[in-house]
């Protein structure tokens, strides 16, 4: 048997997820952490009678340092690896959470959630580059999706966790801070393959629109679609008449809608046109996005089932837009990739607050989400009027993850097989 069959043989039994098992187990609890606190921070804003306008502005600070941190900590994961800057920033976050009870001033608040996010951004700069480098064009829309599937299923637990205690009180807080420390000892204790160094280049933007233009609009105007939901959708709920049951259940509706289409989304964009997927996905969260505006008034199981829709199609777009801008990227591209891509993800993900809570005085709290219906929709157009360019690695990929050098020397090994060179391949790492 020679080695192009031994290797197919191996990589057709599907995702290896061993690599990354340990660094998703580290995300879920970090992400258990960072959801219950968004959710806690807006309801108890609301109790202490703080405007829509003030709470988006809050909310957007959050993502503001997200913003930041895409720009500029890239560099720190090459210079620190991967695992110390994840358990760094985690580090971080966890003391900003107990901060935010030290003083509940709105201002104190846009500073800490504006250090929050900077710290949430080096943690997914760390965990995208990770996961992209052990992905191939076939599997990557999986491995992203199964990624999606686990961030929203903890984030989902994390809505619930707000029932266990008072907002007002200090031990949400707590337990805030200490599902984020112990998001640090996986990655750090339990066995896991980091990426195989390679040199990064930088990826200025004009490359960033020139690898895949869908993909650089289609992060941005999800950002700013679904950044106005994690931003206000826990006030929208507030503002309809819900009860802090019906709010934890609200927002763990829309993620649950994600765990449900996340990853058939994912395999499905692995097999047929990406940009046809994005389209598809955008175009079913704005029809969703539509129903939870009419449904601001009707029954909350109906509300519910819509909200599932919405974030089961919705949700799902940056992992799609990200698996086709890195389709057909070298390993040393993947990092500048990651970082253009979360900038401007940050960026939309950054204004959707402000500009919800700014909508939401105008039109109401329903208004939230046919500003979200209208950014979908036209994010659906773009996707089906600019085809996907084919996949020039599509038939050379295995389907199961490698670290860059690995990839490298897979490839090489199938392009000998298909092309009938005879030249020597890359030693494999």
């Amino acid at each position: 048997m020679s080695a192009i069959e031994s290797v197919k043989i191996v990589c057709t039994r599907g995702l290896v997820l061993a690599p990354v098992a340990a660094l998703l187990l580290s995300m879920a609890l970090l992400l258990l952490g960072i959801g219950l606190l968004g959710t806690l921070l807006v309801v108890r804003a609301g109790q202490e009678g703080i405007s829509s306008e003030i709470i988006g502005a809050m909310m957007s600070a959050y993502f503001v340092g997200y913003a930041v941190g895409a720009l500029f900590l890239p560099r720190v994961i090459v210079s620190v690896g991967h695992v110390r800057t994840f358990a760094g920033f985690a580090a971080i976050a966890s003391m900003t959470a107990l901060l935010h009870v030290a003083s509940v001033e709105p201002f104190a608040w846009v500073l800490l959630r504006i250090l929050t996010g900077l710290a949430y951004a080096g943690m997914i700069l760390a965990t995208e580059s990770w996961l992209n480098a052990h992905a191939v064009p076939s599997t990557r829309g999986q491995l992203l999706s199964i990624f999606g599937v686990v961030s929203m299923a903890a984030w989902a637990l994390g809505q619930a966790l707000l029932n266990v205690a008072a907002p007002e009180g200090v031990a949400l807080f707590l337990i805030v801070s200490l599902l984020i420390s112990a998001a640090v000892v996986p990655i750090t204790l339990l066995p896991s393959r980091a990426p195989v160094e390679v040199e990064q280049e930088p990826v200025p933007f004009r490359d960033l629109l020139s690898i895949s233009p869908l993909a650089t609009s289609g992060v941005f105007l999800a950002g700013l679609a679904i950044g106005g939901f994690w931003g206000m959708g826990p006030n929208f709920a507030q503002r309809v008449g819900l009860d802090v049951g019906g709010i934890s259940a609200f927002m763990a509706a829309v993620l649950g809608g994600t765990l449900v289409l996340q990853w058939p989304l994912g395999w499905i964009s692995d097999r047929l046109p990406r940009n046809l997927i994005i389209a598809a996905a955008a175009l079913g969260a704005a029809l969703a996005a539509i129903g939870i505006s009419l449904a601001a008034e009707a029954p909350l199981p109906v509300l519910l089932a819509v909200g599932a829709l919405f974030g089961g199609f919705g949700i799902p777009i940056y992992s799609l837009c990200v698996a086709l801008a890195n389709d057909d990227l070298s390993p040393g591209r993947l990092l500048g990739t990651a970082r253009g891509l979360l900038l401007l993800n940050g960026l939309g993900t950054a204004a959707g607050p402000l500009v919800g809570g700014l909508v939401m005085n105008v039109a109401g709290p329903g208004g939230l989400f046919l500003s979200a219906a209208f950014l979908l929709a036209v994010l659906a157009v773009a996707a089906i009027l600019r085809p996907q360019i084919r996949r020039s690695r599509a038939a050379m990929s295995a389907r199961c993850p490698h670290t860059p050098l690995i990839t490298l020397s897979l490839d090489a090994m199938l392009q000998q097989q298909q092309g009938g060179s005879s030249r020597e391949t890359p030693k494999q790492a």
